[in-house]
């Protein structure tokens, strides 16, 4: 073999090698199947995610409901200006029509050619008392015209303010669907045999929490009375079994602000659409003053709030693919409690 032959021969075998040893395209190396844990890890992180975007989209929401109200009161007082104005100038244009057929003369002319020149004179009299009222009027045109062009431009202020915090409120909403888009194609990829296992090991933690609290999972009896907290405990309780949907605050589908919203609203308390802000209007609980109705929030951020059942467990909305359910409170990281009115 000749000694170029052989350089070829020594670089096909260097490149062949090197291919294998660091994966160049060609190669067969595959990145590694993740497990179980590590999906269920990824899956609840992306979830944890799509929520968090979600309630801040509700709270947009809220502000635009607020600023929609606004807006409504504008467009009143809009058209009351703009009926006083109305007005204004039809009073105007009869002190001119008036001036116009009086004639226009000079009014010395005007005296010496009239047939009854006190007449005449009392007329100039009544003349320069409407030509003073004239003048009154015009400078409240003036006034009333400045006051019209300032509520149009808060209106117009209002709406734009409206439009930014819909397209804000639609990308987290865009964000939260396509993190959950995500996790749902992570549990899709897992084989059958996966999927059960997975199942297994939930059903598995399920049942060690029903064997140190020595019971099923049959809901604790309704607490006793007609308090606030009794009846939105009901309602939350009605609802089990309900599906889990962005934004959704009923009748029969929930995101978690929206059942503990609706919940209460039958108590006759009102509660925005936002975890954290139900948070910042319900009164402070420590976790032993828990009753149940109140609020328990979890994760530092707030982003997830369900009603509190008693006997540490509670009422939520988890997340998509999900439904209304009834979980001990310690299944998520606890970060404070509120009762509400």
């Amino acid at each position: 073999m000749s000694n170029r032959r052989k350089r070829r021969a020594l670089l096909a075998l260097g490149s062949a090698t090197l291919a294998v040893a660091v994966g160049l395209p060609g190669s067969s190396h595959a990145d590694p199947t993740p497990s179980i844990d590590e999906v269920r890890k990824q899956v609840d992180r992306l979830y944890h995610q799509a929520e968090l975007m979600a309630e801040r989209a509700n709270e947009l929401e809220d502000q635009m409901a607020v600023i929609k109200r606004r807006v409504k009161t504008l467009d009143a007082d809009v058209e009351r200006q703009e009926t006083r104005l109305a007005e204004l100038r039809g009073a105007i244009g009869q002190y001119a029509a008036a001036e116009y057929r009086s004639g226009g003369l000079d009014p010395t002319v005007r005296l010496l050619v009239a047939d009854d020149p006190d007449e005449f004179l009392a007329q100039m009299t009544s003349a320069k008392a409407f030509a003073g009222q004239q003048g009154d009027l015009l400078r409240r045109l003036q006034a009333e015209q400045k006051r019209l062009a300032e509520q149009k431009a808060m209106r117009e202020a209002e709406l734009e303010r409206y439009r930014r915090a819909s397209e804000a409120a639609e990308k987290r909403m865009k964000v939260a669907r396509s993190k959950a888009a995500k996790a749902k194609a992570l549990l899709e990829r897992l084989t059958e045999e996966e999927r059960r296992r997975l199942r297994e090991q939930e059903e598995r933690e399920r049942a060690r929490d029903r064997s140190s609290r020595g019971g099923g999972d049959r809901l604790p009896p309704p607490p006793p009375g007609s308090g606030r907290g009794a009846i939105a405990l009901n309602f939350a309780r009605a609802q089990l079994g309900e599906p889990y949907v962005f934004g959704a605050a009923g009748p029969d589908a929930w995101d978690c602000s929206g059942l503990t919203m609706m919940a209460w609203r039958q108590a006759g308390v009102s509660l925005p659409h936002s975890s954290r802000q139900q948070y910042a209007v319900s009164r402070k609980i420590s976790q032993s003053e828990l009753r149940p109705g109140d609020l328990v929030f979890f994760y530092s951020d707030l982003h997830h709030v369900g009603i509190y059942a008693g006997d540490g467990m509670i009422i939520h909305a988890p997340r998509p693919g999900k439904v209304v359910e009834y979980i001990p409170m310690r299944y998520m990281p606890y970060a404070g409690a509120g009762r509400p009115g």
